[in-house]
């Protein structure tokens, strides 16, 4: 399928910013105060083995078997964690899948709930695209790609993020790599890459590869949806909702929060300033349900939000399909 490119880059809207480091080129955040901020080693301990009771669910989390409908109207399922699948007409698009039981190099590490479902490849028919955020490995899944490799027929990346893909055998010409403001036009959607506060690594140097949120615009039914990826809170928010005026629905990074990183991830007061500088019109938690949420209960952000926020919180099951712009009829199954 053929598609248009564009670039809505500006001066108030930069591309993102990198310099030459002695090896490669590092990519920065606009916020300077994160550029040489450094969590140590204690830190990483203590979120992956001192962390509180509740952070790990300790009832079986429901979940449904994705449905696979083409869908007239745009749909969203949540698939744990920052995992979703959208669907709409021919467009059925996967983000951030992770169809492992670990989101680590390692087993042992980052292990996923075992109360949560595990998702796999063959749960899909055709996929159009996959967009990654950025090559963390709760987010960029080796064996998740690898599996739907030939299935997909695009995958959509920030900078450099190709990279990796194309060493787990992706074709090259499935791979779209986007700066910030850049995006691409499909017959019936517009994909735009937005900036994100965050950092990237696989255990191969630091901000070697760029990381972003994302923008989809469902051209012909009017409707607008944005997901945050990973990040801390920042000016780019305010300037997101400025260009695009309104959003149907953000899909909002809701946990993982920690005062050693205080860039890279955003606290639950913050999340309700995200949501009101893009002008959102109803909110779906993600980055949360599946794996270790180091610091805090693992529903704390969305215990949290119910409590605080003045627009609809959209929190289906997982495998659950969502209409976007719907109503939706709160079962509150995350509470314990």
């Amino acid at each position: 399928m053929n598609f248009k490119s564009f670039d809505l880059s500006s001066n108030e809207r930069p591309k993102a910013k990198k310099i030459q480091g002695k090896k490669y080129e590092i990519f920065l955040n606009e916020n300077e105060l994160s550029h040489n901020f450094k969590v140590s080693f204690k830190e990483v301990l203590k979120y992956y083995y001192l962390y509180p009771k509740d952070a790990i669910a300790t009832f079986k989390l429901p979940f449904l078997k994705p449905n696979l409908s083409h869908f007239h109207t745009p749909h969203i399922t949540w698939l744990g964690h920052s995992s979703l699948f959208v669907s709409y007409k021919k467009y059925k698009i996967l983000i951030d899948p992770v169809f492992n039981t670990h989101a680590s190099p390692f087993s042992f590490i980052n292990k996923a709930f075992k109360n949560a479902p595990l998702f796999c490849a063959n749960d899909f028919d055709e996929i159009f695209a996959v967009i990654i955020t950025h090559s963390h490995f709760d987010h960029l899944d080796e064996k998740s790609v690898k599996a739907l490799k030939e299935k997909a027929q695009f995958f959509i990346t920030p900078l450099k993020v190709g990279n990796y893909l194309k060493s787990y055998g992706v074709s090259e010409k499935k791979i779209i790599e986007l700066d910030w403001w850049s995006g691409i036009e499909f017959n019936d959607i517009k994909i735009t890459a937005t900036p994100a506060q965050h950092n990237s690594s696989r255990g191969d140097g630091k901000n070697k590869s760029l990381w972003a949120s994302f923008v989809i615009e469902f051209l012909s039914v009017n409707k607008k949806v944005f997901f945050s990826g990973d990040g801390g809170y920042f000016t780019h928010f305010e300037k997101i909702g400025t260009f695009f005026g309104d959003f149907d629905l953000v899909c909002l990074e809701s946990g993982q929060f920690n005062t050693a990183w205080p860039y890279s991830h955003s606290f639950p007061e913050q999340i309700l300033k995200e949501a009101k500088d893009l002008n959102a019109k109803a909110l779906m938690p993600i980055h949360w349900g599946r794996f270790l949420a180091g610091t805090h209960a693992w529903n704390e952000v969305v215990k949290f939000l119910y409590e605080n926020l003045n627009l609809p919180l959209i929190t289906p099951k997982m495998g659950e399909a969502y209409e976007i712009g719907s109503e939706f009829e709160q079962d509150f199954w995350w509470r314990s």
